[in-house]
């Protein structure tokens, strides 16, 4: 499924690793699968299923293009997102030959994960108009609200 809307080394390129950092069978793996249509389904339930009959479509239109086009972006930045958060752990800083030394950064991903994490937002927002314009709702979220401001019953001053 992963395949249908990104590749191993695009999301590779997105963290500025290579092959020996993230493997293709990392990648390939169900969490990553399952991570990646929830992140869809949260944009929309039904956009799994409309990016799959519009990839179907022999000459797609130009807001199907978009649309096919933005959804593929925001996959590689939503797996790259969710990878961002233990790149310090994987990205090796140093690796030798002689007696199979590595090193690992201290953390210098930090603007990195920033970066991916902007660049997330963007194209989430992105596939968001591109799925409204192909006339399919998306899910909007309403923000909560935690606190209100309440009036006192009675004057402090006055006591009435």
């Amino acid at each position: 499924m992963i395949a249908e809307y990104t590749t191993p080394d695009e999301v590779r390129a997105v963290l500025g690793v290579d092959v020996t950092d993230i493997e293709d069978s990392t990648l390939g793996l169900t969490v990553y699968e399952n991570y990646l249509t929830m992140e869809l389904e949260e944009v929309s339930l039904t956009l799994p299923a409309t990016f799959t009959s519009t990839a179907a479509i022999a000459s797609p239109t130009d807001a199907e293009l978009r649309f096919l086009n933005s959804a593929k972006l925001f996959a590689t930045f939503a797996l790259a997102k969710q990878l961002s958060g233990s790149l310090p752990l994987f990205a090796l800083k140093q690796e030798t030959d002689g007696k199979a030394q590595a090193t690992r950064f201290d953390n210098p991903y930090k603007d990195v994960i920033s970066s991916v994490k902007k660049e997330y937002d963007r194209a989430k927002t992105k596939l968001m108009q591109a799925f409204t314009a192909l006339g399919s709702s998306s899910a909007s979220v309403t923000a909560r609200v935690y606190f209100t401001k309440v009036g006192l019953g009675t004057d402090p001053i006055t006591n009435v």
